[in-house]
């Protein structure tokens, strides 16, 4: 029950996060905003402000912003249909801005917080009991020299660590020979790997030795841009294998694949949950920007053809444009959540 209500409030301050965004644009751009609501459901508590209500509801799922004119027609020159397209535009692309900017905060709060994997140094840290390394005589403190043919005494400490789990992991099932530095002696084992079936790698199970450099205010910022940048690009690879090549689609992770992976990352610790919230949020911003009917990003679309067209569209057709979008929406929340239980 604990894990639950971790999950929801988590959940739910990312998705206020990104009202939020639309919220703050709103209101730079004179747009007449009804109603700022976190959570859903029947409210539970309301504040009234100069003109906006600001609304607590039951369910801790998120929350949602309430333009005046923005699923009808008004007259009143700050409702939403009447605003310029372009600041139209700026209000709906401001959501899923916002949850990237929170990613940057979040990387930032890690980077000062925990400091930076400078690089993994090629010594083993830990051997895991029961696992290849340990039954060929691996220890502790061990520095890797050679694996397989691969000389790795020459390059960079994460340039070898990368090049260790690379060949590892593309020799498959092969046995190979590792040869490591123990004190003053040079040593050689003969190991035969195993298939880790949850993540589908091949293993000898043992875990390298980090080196962790603390980081100034001015370097964290740069970096936490540098690393969000990095993540984007990463899932634009993705979404464009998903949609295009069907690649990874029995990974998609519905709502209970989402409150379990949070759960587990409340468990692991801060950090681990911070860097979870990083994922999400910018899942949200990317996906949110897809130009999909019923997401921001179809919104976009209606925004372009009205700035072209010099006219909007229809309501009926947009309506109907956006019930189509959140039936497909609803149907895949259906299927992915069964999935989900499928996998518990």
């Amino acid at each position: 029950m604990t894990t639950i209500l971790i999950a929801l409030l988590f959940f739910s301050i990312i998705i206020m996060i990104h009202e939020l965004g639309h919220f703050l644009a709103a209101k730079a751009a004179g747009i007449y905003a009804e109603e700022f609501s976190i959570g859903m459901g029947p409210r539970l508590l309301k504040i009234s402000g100069k003109e906006t209500v600001y609304s607590l509801r039951l369910l801790p799922i998120g929350g949602y912003v309430r333009f005046l004119g923005e699923d009808e027609d008004s007259s009143e020159p700050r409702a939403f249909n009447n605003i310029k397209v372009w600041k139209r535009f700026l209000v709906v692309v401001s959501g899923p801005l916002m949850n990237l900017l929170l990613a940057v905060l979040l990387f930032n709060i890690a980077f000062l917080s925990f400091g930076v994997y400078e690089a993994d140094m090629p010594v083993i840290k830990e051997v895991i009991s029961g696992y290849p390394a340990e039954q060929a005589g691996l220890q502790a403190e061990d520095r890797i020299i050679e694996i397989g043919d691969m000389n790795v005494t020459q390059m960079e400490d994460n340039e070898a660590v990368e090049s260790i789990r690379n060949f590892i992991n593309d020799n498959g099932p092969k046995p190979f020979k590792i040869t490591i530095k123990r004190d003053d002696q040079t040593l050689s084992y003969d190991i035969m790997p195993s298939l880790d079936e949850e993540n589908k790698r091949w293993q000898i199970g043992f875990y390298f030795q980090p080196r962790i450099r603390k980081v100034s205010f001015f370097e964290s910022i740069a970096m936490s841009f540098m690393q969000t940048y990095r993540i984007i690009g990463m899932m634009f690879v993705i979404l464009k294998d998903l949609i295009f090549a069907g690649k990874g689609l029995g990974d998609v992770m519905g709502p209970i694949g989402i409150v379990t992976e949070i759960g587990r990352a409340a468990q692991a610790g801060i950090q681990q949950l911070l860097n979870l919230g990083i994922i999400i949020t910018i899942n949200l911003g990317i996906i949110n920007l897809i130009p999909f009917p019923a997401l921001d990003g179809g919104r976009l679309v209606l925004l372009i053809v009205e700035g072209v067209r010099g006219k909007p569209v229809d309501r009926n057709k947009e309506g109907l444009f956006n019930l189509i979008g959140f039936a497909l929406l609803i149907i895949l929340m259906i299927v992915v959540t069964y999935k989900d239980i499928l996998k518990i």
